[in-house]
């Protein structure tokens, strides 16, 4: 047991009816857990405030492996920290998204063009770049055919293709510093992108660890540091 997190009931609950991977709980203590099918399995124990049942969870890349304890009592947790937490809701990412073939505006994606009432292909991907524009450089991509090579100045055609096994698009994510919204591109061979979709929300796509171009004069945020206190003179 590597660690003891403590709910009310009703999360306790809740999360007894579905345990999904994505609750951010699971996600923060993810280094904690292991699974070794016929081994040993580091775990998560969750229980109730006030209850003795207990659920044990372990994680081995995106598989879950659940337990259930009766008495969470007779179990040694000497030496296990344990914390109280308010449940969060599990983020729903976005994984499909509608790829139209060479738009050259931001309308052609949106489905604000009613000549392109259908997306020609609507597939999973995955963000393998991401390559944030100045606010003012991204909106005249999005107006002004963004297929064009000289507004695609970044070259990120390694991390442009399309995977006939899986059907899935492997794509450069571009935006705008500040915006919410963003454009996944893609290519079906070559070195220019072809296909387009449009994302209307960011923070709902899986980016952790996929890295960021900052195309200038856009900026990466600086990172504020602590200030160290000073140790009170005795």
């Amino acid at each position: 047991m590597t660690k003891v997190i403590v709910l009310n009931k009703e999360n306790f609950e809740k999360l007894s009816e579905n345990v999904s991977p994505e609750y951010p709980f699971l996600k923060d203590n993810r280094e904690l857990m292991n699974a070794d099918p016929g081994g040993l399995f580091r775990c998560l124990m969750v229980r109730a405030e006030g209850k003795t049942e207990n659920m044990l969870i372990a994680q081995r890349k995106d598989t879950l492996y659940l337990g259930y304890g009766r008495d969470y009592r007779n179990v040694d947790l000497r030496g296990v920290p344990e914390e109280r937490i308010a449940l969060e809701e599990p983020k729903i990412y976005q994984e499909h998204a509608a790829f139209y073939h060479r738009p050259v505006h931001i309308d052609d994606l949106n489905g604000k063009n009613l000549l392109r009432p259908v997306p020609e292909r609507k597939n999973s991907f995955q963000v393998e770049q991401v390559v944030v524009l100045s606010d003012e450089q991204f909106q005249q991509f999005e107006q002004s055919g963004f297929m064009d090579d000289q507004s695609f100045p970044f070259d990120c055609s390694d991390k442009m293709r399309f995977d006939p096994v899986s059907l899935c698009w492997h794509c450069t994510l571009v935006k705008g510093q500040n915006s919410t919204d963003g454009i996944l591109m893609g290519s079906d061979g070559g070195d220019q992108a072809k296909h387009a979709a449009f994302i209307p929300d960011c923070g709902r796509l899986k980016l952790q660890g996929v890295p960021v171009h900052y195309e200038p004069p856009a900026k990466a945020p600086s990172q504020k540091r602590k200030r160290k206190r000073n140790a009170p003179e005795r």
